[in-house]
């Protein structure tokens, strides 16, 4: 059931990313902004609250769950940081290769959770693959950029945010847990309200911004309607993970994140040929073949699994 559930997700997750990337290069969405945007989104999830939640008994118990929110909204925060100055397609699966082998660590670590050899196995080969995806080569940069350093960034809070997750959930049912994980995370999400980019977005506009909103009114009205129906996609894709965590491995489930960018580069290859004028990453020859070697590699991994 887990390994369904993260299928779907991560799926939905890989529409969301491209849609991010979009948003944060043609929509010129800052990311302290943006990273806002999607904790807030979160928010309504305090109306569980009479369904059954259950408080938490003690005040470690309050400190991990709010450490999951500190974890997972500066996760998003360097994780949007790195997708404006780098290629969607190869920073997101350096996240997915970094996050399980930081939740591997940590789950080992504070959860005492041991994998068999053959899903150890596995483990890599989703890393591996992920890796292949992740090598970049561009006019702008290559090799080490500070791209890397976000996405890196990056998959340590994922995985930080996930394992501490995973604790409250086996402490206290996967309803009571996403309630005080999620409601965390909204509330550190909201203070971002007060960073400067963002609070200068909301109530001080400058001059030059009203010239440009005026000039641009329906560009900005279909951004915004494309920024809910991405953070939309975004809380399913989240709640198909949390709880496929919450009912099985989190180390298996963070090693799954290669799979969401072996969608993620199908994805991307069929837009830029079918709709390069909305979205188009270009591929050299010997790119493309590596990047199907990675897929080739994830799918294996994921069969390993079943």
């Amino acid at each position: 059931m887990w390994l369904i559930l993260s299928v779907i997700g991560y799926g939905v997750l890989a529409v969301v990313a491209i849609m991010d990337k979009f948003l944060l290069s043609s929509a010129k969405v800052q990311p302290a902004l943006y990273t806002f945007y999607s904790t807030a989104f979160i928010l309504p999830v305090v109306l569980l609250y009479p369904f059954g939640v259950h408080n938490l008994n003690s005040f470690s118990d309050f400190f991990w769950a709010l450490f999951c929110g500190i974890s997972f909204a500066l996760a998003l925060w360097t994780m949007f940081l790195g997708f404006a100055v780098s290629k969607v397609s190869h920073l997101g699966p350096l996240i997915g290769a970094a996050t399980p082998v930081f939740a591997l660590l940590f789950s080992r670590l504070f959860l005492a959770e041991i994998l068999s050899p053959q899903e150890l196995f596995a483990c890599a080969l989703l890393v591996i693959g992920s890796l292949f995806i992740s090598f970049e080569k561009i006019k702008r940069h290559s090799g080490w950029h500070i791209g890397i350093f976000w996405g890196v960034l990056s998959g340590l809070f994922f995985a930080a945010s996930n394992v501490s997750a995973k604790y409250i959930y086996d402490s206290y049912g996967f309803l009571s847990g996403f309630f005080w994980t999620r409601t965390a995370i909204a509330v550190v999400g909201l203070c971002f309200f007060f960073h400067p980019q963002v609070f200068r977005a909301i109530f001080h506009p400058t001059i030059l911004d009203e010239i440009k909103n005026k000039i641009s009114y329906h560009r900005q009205q279909r951004s915004l309607f494309l920024v809910g129906v991405d953070k939309i996609l975004g809380v399913i894709g989240v709640v198909l993970i949390q709880y496929a965590i919450a009912i099985g491995s989190v180390s298996l489930v963070n090693a799954l994140n290669g799979l969401q960018y072996a969608f993620l580069v199908v994805f991307v290859m069929l837009l830029s040929k079918f709709s390069p004028q909305r979205f188009k990453e270009n591929y050299q020859k010997d790119e493309a073949a590596q990047e199907v070697l990675a897929v080739i590699i994830i799918m294996i991994g994921l069969v390993l699994l079943v």
